[in-house]
């Protein structure tokens, strides 16, 4: 039986159909994706995934407001459970709640110490324990990476695994001869985990390039709805 924090569905899951295993705590996953191909989509379902089973997400978007952040989890979950028979959507959305914590910061003003004075107040002054962190939009063409080995030794100090998105170009054609592309194909061996979106006119692929520390580990035949992008049967 499920415990009253967690709320049982039916629905496949990103991290479910796409990797071996789920990112340990210390662990970076990124997903990698041209402009407008569904990368903040596919964060907040994957933010979904561990909130579905009562396990806090901290979500940091840059230069995105975080009621816009709001409807995006809103709306994924009315496509991801609203469906089901019996399913009270408001109530699931008020046990969620406070499971989820939203911050948003412009992109100049993003560092990884502000992050980690932002997570040491949420667990000093609300008791805010995240197990996973999501980081949306941080622009990695203006962004060393040196910033994410700072992002893994953050949280590798707070035990929490890191999902981000990371933004590739059509005029970028640099790819690591392990077929990674810019922007991480110079600090590719920091992620555990790397998945591609390839959106096509009536689905969104997902590529998975690097699992649990393995380049390549195989088609996984991972289909996303474009509309929805809930994976599809």
């Amino acid at each position: 039986m499920p415990t009253e924090r967690t709320i049982s569905t039916d629905v496949p899951g990103i991290i479910e159909r796409a990797l071996a295993h789920p990112l340990k705590p210390g662990e970076l996953g990124a997903v990698m994706a041209r402009a407008g191909a569904g990368k903040t989509a596919c964060l907040t379902y994957i933010a979904l995934e561990y909130l579905l089973r009562g396990e806090p997400v901290l979500h940091v978007c840059i230069d995105v407001l975080p009621d816009k952040i709001k409807v995006w989890y809103h709306e994924m979950l009315k496509n991801m459970i609203g469906a089901i028979p019996g399913t009270d959507l408001a109530k699931i959305q008020h046990r969620m709640e406070p499971q989820r914590f939203i911050l948003a910061y412009l992109h100049q003003t993003f560092t990884p110490e502000k992050l980690e004075s932002s997570l040491k107040n949420l667990r000093e002054q609300a008791g805010f324990n995240p197990v996973m962190v999501i980081l949306d939009g941080l622009d990695f063409d203006n962004t060393s990476s040196y910033m994410i080995e700072e992002l893994q030794a953050f949280a590798q100090r707070h035990g929490v695994s890191l999902w981000m998105s990371a933004r590739t170009h059509r005029h970028r054609s640099d790819v690591n001869e392990r077929g990674v592309p810019y922007p991480f194909n110079e600090c590719d061996g920091l992620f555990q985990s790397i998945l591609v979106l390839e959106p096509t006119s009536d689905a969104v692929r997902v590529r998975v390039l690097k699992d649990s520390g393995v380049y390549h580990p195989g088609d996984r035949g991972l289909i996303l709805n474009p509309q929805t992008y809930l994976v599809t049967a």
